[in-house]
């Protein structure tokens, strides 16, 4: 099999290796406080003052109700959520932070915007603006539909 030599220079390549290593970067750092990357995006993903539904947290964050299910119940695990039923919605579930959960979420939006500003002291803003508005393209390419149709 022969596979060109600028691989690396696929859009696909690039994008999925830079978010392999943003996620293993966020892992480490979560690892020293006892989460994951995946419940520090879900913490951030719930509203700190009046929670959030359960039915919402798994759209926002690009999930399915099984992935997002799993997540919760770790959360729920160690005591950094809650669940209480909707009064909108008889059926539904309201998802709040702890008060461990919030604290949590802090360290986690903490983290975020040390990043950010390590990003940002590193990469000149033309840069950033480039980078934002190719990606928004690519974005607008695959949501157009039809990729992959001859």
């Amino acid at each position: 099999m022969i596979i060109n030599k600028d691989f690396r220079r696929r859009v696909d390549f690039v994008v999925r290796q830079t978010w392999k290593n943003i996620e293993k970067m966020y892992n480490l750092e979560a690892s020293k406080y006892d989460v994951t990357f995946s419940i520090s995006f879900t913490l951030i993903s719930i509203d700190p003052e009046n929670g959030s539904p359960s039915t919402s947290i798994g759209p926002v964050m690009g999930l399915e109700s099984n992935s997002i299910s799993r997540i919760l119940n770790s959360m729920e695990n160690k005591n950094l959520i809650t669940r209480r039923p909707d009064p909108n919605d008889g059926r539904g579930i309201i998802i709040s932070l702890t008060k461990l959960g919030l604290k949590k979420r802090k360290i986690v939006i903490e983290k975020i915007r040390h990043f950010k500003s390590l990003v940002r002291s590193k990469i000149d803003a033309s840069d950033l603006d480039a980078f934002h508005r190719v990606a928004s393209q690519v974005n607008d390419i695959i949501e157009e539909g039809d990729v992959f149709k001859i």
